[in-house]
């Protein structure tokens, strides 16, 4: 018998001790939490089994691999469960039920894979970084490894979905999108499930993604004299603010301050925006709001409530009827890429936000105030430009835009906290202060002292 209480001065110990020998080494220790002989046995067994273990391990590769429930513990979770306990899990900024059906449909989609091609993994530790490899190249030569695509058309889900089969490959944003989903739930569930490491955490593919065009200045005319009631509410809202699709359809009359600003978080980051009120979208506020007061609408909360109201509940079809608009005036939205099945969308909505960036360029707005509007700034940017462009700088440079919807009467490039208020009662005066200022900012800097002068003796007078 190898386990045994030792003797002391006062007797046997009250606990075991074991002690064998094994590939010609010594193992002795205390039997931890045995208060019996038989306890003692069963302890000893389980500690000559992982010597065992441990001994046939020839690499310190199979070492992590083999023990790693060991090392770092965890639960067993299976690929099945993995994605709804991962969406339980706390996120830093609520998930639309789009988005969460979007990603489970990619994890779905690595599950099947598994399924097919390595029936026994099962649970979300047996997942290495070869079979996330195998899976990402899989997806990149052929496309989704689930090809029966179901959908529901309309805001309902139905029992008939529409199906069909998808043979075209992915592009690589896509690739990127659905590996990024999946490094997300190893990622969120890695001390859940005991992993000693992310089996997706490598570079992702060079994207090959087109950026949205701006508008040429051609094109902005062209939609300008042909807008309709759908399409002007968004051209105005989006050419004067830099305003995503979500944030336009969505902007609250509470959200309007003053009739100065717009203050108000983006929908899909959560950044604070403070966007100043140029004068053409002061103009379309003071009448919207007078044309609203008319309608069913007059105590909605929804600066425009049927696009608000169509964005909630069908997106697509919202950016489908803009670019039909901008179609049908010949503006060119899609384009094709080569090695690609499906063209592109270059020109939508979301062009107003590139065209607002870009004229801005086109004018020195600095692009510190730029971001500031727009509501985003990457790390690289932050250590070149001041991260929060400050009230005044946003007044400042903005009033250099040019007209963005036709306005020929002079105050379309001059913006201050007296002349922008969509409930101003005096509006001749308002226009000739505008026009006033707008002077000043193009006066020679040899000028300056003379108008100075004047106005300090109109003043006083």
């Amino acid at each position: 018998m190898s386990v045994k209480r030792r003797k002391t001065k006062r007797g046997l110990t009250k606990g075991y001790y074991y002690y064998f020998c094994m590939n010609g080494k010594r193992y002795r220790g205390a039997c931890s939490g045995c208060s019996s002989e038989q306890e003692a046995v069963e302890y000893e067994k389980k500690i000559q089994d992982t010597v065992r273990r441990l001994s046939e391990q020839k690499t310190v590769n199979a070492l992590v691999e083999n023990f790693k429930e060991e090392l770092a513990g965890g639960v067993k979770i299976a690929l099945e469960d993995a994605f709804q306990r991962y969406l339980e899990k706390p996120s830093r900024r609520q998930s639309s039920s789009q988005h969460k059906r979007t990603t489970e449909t990619c994890w779905n989609d690595f599950c099947a894979f598994m399924r097919e091609n390595f029936p026994n993994v099962r649970d979300l530790n047996q997942v290495t970084r070869n079979h996330a490899e195998k899976y990402i190249r899989y997806i990149k030569e052929h496309g989704r490894f689930t090809k029966l695509v179901t959908f529901s058309r309309g805001k309902k889900v139905r029992k008939a979905c529409v199906a069909y089969r998808t043979l075209s490959s992915l592009s690589l944003r896509t690739i990127n999108y659905y590996h990024k989903v999946m490094k997300s739930v190893f990622s969120k569930l890695r001390e859940d499930a005991g992993l000693l490491s992310n089996p997706f955490d490598f570079e992702m593919m060079t994207n090959d993604s087109e950026s949205r065009d701006a508008f040429t200045t051609a094109e902005l005319k062209l939609i300008n004299d042909n807008m309709d009631s759908f399409v002007r509410p968004i051209f105005v809202i989006g050419i004067c603010t830099g305003l995503s699709r979500g944030d336009i359809c969505t902007l609250r009359w509470d959200e309007i301050i003053d009739g100065h600003w717009i203050v108000r978080r983006r929908r899909k980051t959560g950044v604070h925006l403070e966007i100043p009120i140029l004068p053409p979208l002061a103009t379309f506020l003071r009448e919207q709001k007078a044309a609203l007061s008319e309608t069913k609408y007059k105590d909605t909360e929804y600066v425009l409530p049927e696009h608000a109201k169509m964005y909630l509940e069908n997106p697509a079809g919202l950016s489908y009827r803009f670019k039909k608009f901008l179609e049908g005036l010949g503006i060119k939205t899609t384009r094709q890429i080569p090695n690609r099945a499906r063209v592109s969308s270059i020109k939508d909505i979301h062009s107003l936000r590139h065209t607002f960036a870009y004229l801005a360029g086109c004018y020195n707005v600095p692009l510190s105030v730029v971001q500031s509007i727009l509501g985003h700034m990457s790390p690289e940017m932050t250590k070149h430009y001041q991260a929060h462009a400050d009230r005044e700088a946003k007044v400042k440079f903005l009033a250099q835009l040019p007209a963005f919807i036709g306005q020929t009467d002079g105050t379309e490039n001059a913006i201050t906290s007296a002349d922008t208020s969509i409930f101003s009662p005096n509006q001749e005066t308002s226009d000739l202060r505008s026009i006033l200022l707008r002077q000043i900012q193009n006066m020679p800097e040899g000028k300056l002292e003379e108008a100075a002068t004047l106005l300090k003796t109109l003043a006083a007078g």
